[in-house]
């Protein structure tokens, strides 16, 4: 009669490397069933078809512009034409404020892809309905004198450019020398733009 086996028997250890080689055959213990290893290739296979899944979502979704295609005929324009912009003033608001503020937008990577799409142009879309620099000639005069005072003072206040914008684009960011340049600047066309409408 065998003699039962002890319950404390060790399992010899076999190497990675010899059950490759070897096969189940190498370790007899670890044979599918035994409950010791989990079938790994059925799970890398769910993962790929949830990645696959996930990425086509991506790809429709981000073909879809709630806020209409922004990009869509967006030729790089010159911004303010018919006013009188000094150079260093020009440079500043084509650096700074253009994105938003403008048809010459810069689109990053990111802003391709859905969600992030809707974000960058929910952005772009509100900033382009309260000042497009592009459609600047297109303004009335009084329009005109109205979006330069605001200018002035949002930009003189710190309120732009906004605190999320300038999260993921710290480099929009207007140093005070730069705050003080567009504000002067501003006011002086707003001066000039009052006293031709007041020769009228």
């Amino acid at each position: 009669m065998k003699a039962p086996e002890s319950p404390n028997r060790r399992v010899p250890q076999v190497s990675f490397f010899s059950r490759l080689s070897g096969g189940p055959r190498a370790c007899p213990e670890l044979v599918e069933g035994s409950g010791s290893f989990p079938d790994l290739g059925g799970y890398a296979t769910r993962v790929a078809i949830g990645l696959s899944i996930a990425l086509a979502l991506i790809i429709v979704l981000s073909t879809i512009h709630p806020w209409g295609d922004l990009r869509a005929g967006s030729d790089s324009t010159a911004l303010l034409d018919g006013s009188v912009v000094p150079p260093n003033v020009r440079q500043v608001l084509e650096a700074k404020c253009a994105d938003c503020h403008s048809e010459n937008t810069h689109w990053p990577a990111y802003s391709r892809f859905a969600p992030a799409s809707w974000l960058v142009e929910r952005d772009v879309h509100d900033g382009r309905s309260h000042l497009n620099l592009s459609q600047w000639q297109h303004y009335s005069a009084e329009d005109q004198a109205t979006l330069l005072n605001r200018i002035a003072a949002e930009v003189r206040s710190g309120q732009m450019p906004v605190k999320r914008y300038l999260v993921l684009h710290p480099q929009a960011r207007l140093s005070p020398d730069e705050q003080q340049l567009i504000y002067h600047w501003a006011k002086a066309e707003r001066k000039q733009i009052r006293k031709q409408l007041a020769t009228k």
